[in-house]
């Protein structure tokens, strides 16, 4: 089954924007026949079935073992679980850099070892473009959804397209050129 590195917007995110699209997309990817690899998708999946934000507290050591989760640990650790949920940046403002790496390199290594790249990307981010960057130079074929693409995604994505579903047709499309 063909692999499709799942990328877009987590750091400044808030939980349930994140839960919404990535789950989305990650299910639509599996309907039309593609296997997503999305490193969040066991943790998201956990959110989702909670109720509220107490319930969310309860259960994180049921949490798999994630670099991003511990990034979130650390700004927690900091802060207040309530803080991190009303202010997603503290997440990147109190990730150490050993948690910086470890989070960039596996994603790094997920892009390398997939087949194609598909990116969310309603607005710039900078993750998200340096996994494109990175799709392209390993020669995997890159769709972008956004409906008002930046220049540089214009010109490093093999495509662009303005709504989800557009985007897995096009590249279902690409892939059987491939």
């Amino acid at each position: 089954m063909t692999e499709v590195f799942l990328a877009g917007p987590i750091d400044f995110q808030d939980v349930e924007t994140i839960v919404d699209y990535r789950l989305t997309i990650r299910d639509r990817l599996r309907e039309a026949g593609f296997e997503p690899v999305d490193q969040y998708s066991a943790a998201l999946e956990l959110v989702a079935e909670t109720d509220g934000v107490a319930e969310i507290g309860e259960r994180l050591d049921e949490l798999p073992d994630e670099p991003y989760l511990d990034a979130v640990s650390h700004a927690v650790a900091a802060t207040s679980f309530e803080d991190v949920l009303a202010d997603p940046s503290l997440v990147p403002e109190h990730t150490p850099p050993e948690v910086v790496t470890d989070i960039v390199e596996r994603d790094l290594s997920l892009v390398a070892d997939s087949d194609a790249f598909l990116a969310y990307l309603p607005d710039p981010s900078c993750g998200t473009m340096a996994e494109l960057l990175h799709a392209v130079r390993c020669d995997r074929p890159t769709v972008v959804v956004s409906e008002t693409p930046p220049h540089f995604v214009q010109y490093y994505a093999d495509a662009t397209c303005p709504t989800v579903e557009e985007a897995i047709e096009t590249l279902s499309e690409r892939l059987a050129t491939v």
